[in-house]
């Protein structure tokens, strides 16, 4: 099979002849192209989607000599079938494998088909994995660090993993750079080196690969020089031609990732639309609060404060309203306290130190609810609280510790439950 995907990434339709077809073990029907324009499942990234058309050879007259598949001397028949996805057969021997097509029907084998390639799928994906070269080549060749992994989403973001530490500043100055190489509108060729002449070319590749390699090389003056490029990378999928049609790339996130970090980004279309997208919330945030969007982290931050504040002085208030409530108390109905999961733990703390003033035995504060759970300081002035806390593990598998006095931890269980063991 010829993959002309490798040589020529922009053909968006191609004739060719259906060598095999057949049913996969789990029902889907497949077939084998002589040629093929579809980049199939592999390296991190999603095989192409598209249609294929059964043609045969038009002998008479035709009605409109204009029509496309006419000028071509062909013409269609049946309906269109989908061909949804693609997956490669490893042989035993170098360069023996073989690339199957998901079909939505079945294909008689020998049928002559007109292949046609979802395109605006395809490209977004040339412009996100060119992206990341650029992107991984920079951070190369200024940390020396690998790319040791790699996913290329269609739905949400493209991740790349690196085999050191970065700060998210330092992975900013470099999508800096990599956005000044799409300025400068690079070349991205592929290349198909001997295995001497490989012995002398330092390229990125995160396996070893038997048989021929694939280079793609971003800059560079020659078709011969490799020292003078921004990037030269062992890779199997097509690519833009030139770097500026990736347009921008944009880091989303960065992560700590297994001794190294991950990189969340963007490139071309979905980048601007991510951009424009998290444009519109600020703008509509800042129209909500009746300010510019410059002035939105400061008024938010304002905010966050104002609020702290104002559920500080609640609490305050609530705890003097419970301090009451324990003093004026008969009996044992106040021996527990439960209050709202954002309850403050200096206050809670308070509160506990005034059920132990008037309780003889255990007493406790619980903070949240019965389906998240709750954070609770708990413990008796007569006894040694820590008793209490390996009491609460063994039965609800609470979380926590503490002295002989208090003990603060998280419990799973419900109000009932608890109020039940503590009656124990």
């Amino acid at each position: 099979m010829r993959k002309i995907y490798e040589t020529d990434s922009y053909i968006k339709e191609y004739e060719t002849v259906v060598t095999a077809s057949g049913k996969l073990d789990d029902g889907r029907y497949y077939v084998e192209l002589d040629e093929t324009i579809f980049f199939p499942e592999e390296g991190g990234q999603n095989a192409d989607t598209g249609t294929l058309s059964i043609l045969k050879k038009c002998d008479g007259p035709v009605a409109d000599p204009t029509a496309k598949d006419i000028e071509k001397n062909i013409i269609t028949e049946g309906n269109c079938i989908r061909l949804t996805g693609g997956i490669i057969r490893r042989g035993d021997a170098v360069n023996d494998d073989l690339i199957r097509y998901i079909v939505n029907k079945p294909v008689e084998a020998g049928s002559r088909v007109l292949c046609r390639l979802d395109w605006d799928d395809r490209y977004d994906r040339m412009q996100n994995h060119s992206g990341e070269h650029i992107l991984t080549g920079v951070i190369h060749n200024r940390y020396g660090f690998d790319n040791v992994g790699f996913h290329l989403s269609d739905m949400g973001f493209v991740t790349l993993d690196l085999s050191g530490v970065l700060t998210y500043e330092q992975v900013i100055e470099a999508e800096k750079e990599a956005n000044r190489a799409i300025y400068a509108n690079m070349p991205i060729r592929d290349c198909y080196p001997t295995k001497d002449e490989l012995k002398n070319i330092d390229y990125r590749s995160k396996i070893d690969i038997e048989g021929q390699v694939r280079l793609i090389v971003i800059g560079g003056m020659t078709d011969t020089s490799y020292s003078d490029c921004l990037d030269v990378c062992a890779c199997c999928a097509p690519h833009v031609a030139r770097t500026g049609e990736i347009g921008i790339i944009k880091v989303i996130s960065v992560i700590n990732w297994k001794g190294g970090i991950r990189i969340s980004m963007l490139c071309g279309r979905r980048a601007l639309e991510h951009i424009n997208k998290e444009h519109d919330l600020l703008t509509e945030t800042a129209r909500s609060l009746s300010t510019e969007a410059v002035n939105v982290p400061a008024m938010v931050e304002q905010h966050k404060k104002e609020i702290s504040e104002l559920k500080y002085r609640v609490s305050e208030i609530l705890k003097q309203t419970i301090t009451d409530r324990i003093m004026n108390a008969n009996g044992d109905e106040m021996r527990l306290v439960f209050v709202d999961g954002d309850y403050p733990a200096d206050i809670m703390k308070d509160i506990y130190n005034t059920l132990t003033g008037k309780y003889y035995g255990y007493v406790g504060v619980f903070a949240g609810d019965d389906e998240h759970g709750y954070r609770y300081n708990a413990g008796s002035r007569d006894h040694d609280s820590r008793e209490l806390a390996a009491g609460l593990k063994e039965r609800f598998g609470a979380k926590g510790g503490g002295s002989p006095q208090m003990i603060q931890g998280r419990i799973t269980a419900s109000e009932e439950e608890i109020k039940e063991y503590f009656k124990l």
